[in-house]
């Protein structure tokens, strides 16, 4: 009996001994990390006002004032910018009216116009639609019908646009089939009379305008030397496809 205490006494010493040992490490704060989630920000749709003042180029870059009925060939481009701190979108435009033949009469001009105004507090961050369009073309003799009934749209389509094609994305935004028929493109195109006739197209490249209005050949002296554009080569009018862009709070 006596044997059997000493043996449990001698258990419970080193037992004790082996327990004193463990050394328990002390706890880690649990690292608390905050995981800030970027909200993407969702495209906003805004409608540009469409330019209605008549623009008319002034300079003379060569040749005489008149294009005689020779054409003129008609290159027009326009592009977006920002501007007022992101709270204004102006519309760029570069003109040009060139006579067809000798001696090859050319007018100019460039034209700045505000096209948009955020809301108070609000400016764009990114314009992420087209930014820009541009058309070329022979302006037509008055009368000119592109499309006759029975007779093939495609030469006088070539012509009209000078060898060129409006470009797929554009007939897209038409509503038209990226690969449409001649004929089908040709009906985007259209004259009314405003004093002169004037030619109403598509861009060939570039979603931002739908229609170009613009008045070529006049009759009578084409280039303007004035502020009237009445009876000028001239833009009529610019029609725009909705834009899409970012928009944030001012801070």
């Amino acid at each position: 009996m006596k044997k059997l205490v000493i043996v449990t006494i001698m258990m419970y010493t080193l037992a004790s001994s082996a327990l004193a040992q463990v050394i328990v490490a002390p706890a880690k704060p649990i690292s608390k990390t905050t995981r800030v989630l970027a909200i993407a920000p969702k495209p906003e749709t805004i409608l540009l006002e469409d330019i209605l003042e008549s623009l008319c180029p002034q300079t003379l870059t060569r040749g005489d004032r008149e294009f005689d009925g020779h054409g003129p060939k008609i290159k027009c481009r326009i592009e977006l910018t920002l501007k007022n701190g992101n709270t204004e979108i102006w519309a760029k435009i570069n003109f040009e009216a060139k006579e067809t033949q000798q001696d090859w009469s050319t007018a100019t001009g460039i034209f700045n116009v505000k096209v948009y105004t955020t809301p108070y507090g609000k400016k764009i961050t990114k314009i992420i639609s087209d930014k820009f369009s541009r058309t070329e073309y022979v302006s037509p003799p008055a009368g000119f019908q592109l499309i006759v009934p029975g007779q093939d749209v495609r030469g006088p389509l070539n012509t009209f646009f000078d060898g060129q094609a409006i470009a797929g994305a554009v007939l897209a935004a038409h509503g038209l089939p990226f690969d449409a028929a001649p004929a089908a493109a040709a009906k985007l195109i259209s004259s009314y009379m405003k004093d002169n006739t004037v030619t109403v197209l598509p861009s060939i490249e570039g979603r931002l305008v739908k229609f170009f209005h613009i008045v070529g050949d006049t009759g009578g002296d084409d280039i303007s030397n004035d502020n009237n554009c009445k009876e000028d080569t001239r833009i009529e009018k610019i029609e725009f496809f909705p834009v899409s862009v970012f928009m944030t709070d001012v801070k």
